[in-house]
């Protein structure tokens, strides 16, 4: 008695899932492709909103930076760093939003060579394909509005010398300009704030509210643990 109550809760079971899998409707491509455009845009927004409220200070800074600095404030150069650093937190406030804007225009233009394994792949599956297409632009743009900025202030023409130094003894060593290294720290930390934000959102995708990304990720979260 006891195996044929075992067999009937367990096809009534099966049964269940069958029927909640069925219920699913699969969402077509450009759903599937619209729902990951979708989390890309969010992410985006909030990583460059985080980017935005970097305070004044050594705290706008790379911690790799500080020690060159710091060798040019050895120099007598104390007031030009101070000038750097200021600029440095206004420039990226300027450069955020144009790389926002940037972003989003990519994203709208992005081409997914195949969206559902996007959907199933990591926690920031999504993140790294628009990081592969967009990165080098991103960074050239914030590059170039940094440069016009450190440009205006004498400490640029110092950079050489404070890197050559503290490269003598550095294990990481620096390269590149004043800009350049700046930016790339920088458009690092959008997107790893991307990817944190991705994954945040594909924990708990509902909470969105977008009825397209529910659609797409309820298909395939429950066809993945069918």
């Amino acid at each position: 008695m006891k195996n044929v109550l075992l067999i009937t809760a367990l096809a009534i079971g099966l049964s269940a899932c069958s029927t909640v899998k069925n219920l699913l409707v699969e969402p077509s491509a450009l759903e599937t492709i619209t729902a990951l455009k979708t989390i890309l845009e969010s992410s985006a927004g909030k990583a460059v909103d985080a980017l935005k409220t970097i305070k004044q200070g050594e705290d706008a800074l790379p911690d790799e930076l500080k020690p060159v600095l710091a060798t040019l404030k050895t120099l007598g150069l104390e007031d030009q760093i101070d000038d750097v650093e200021k600029a440095v937190v206004d420039a990226s406030a300027v450069a955020a939003v144009e790389s926002e804007a940037i972003i989003r225009d990519a994203i709208k233009e992005l081409k997914f060579s195949d969206a559902v394994s996007v959907v199933l792949g990591g926690e920031d599956a999504a993140t790294q394909v628009l990081k592969n297409a967009m990165y080098t632009t991103v960074k050239k743009r914030y590059s170039e509005r940094l440069e016009s900025e450190l440009d205006k202030k004498d400490v640029t023409k110092y950079w050489p010398m404070a890197t050559s130094a503290y490269n003598l003894f550095a294990k990481e060593k620096v390269k590149g300009n004043l800009s350049d290294y700046i930016s790339e720290r920088a458009v690092d930390a959008l997107f790893v704030g991307m990817a944190a934000e991705e994954k945040i959102i594909r924990g708990d995708y509902t909470r969105m509210g977008n009825a397209v990304v529910t659609k797409v990720f309820d298909y395939y979260t429950k066809n993945k643990e069918s």
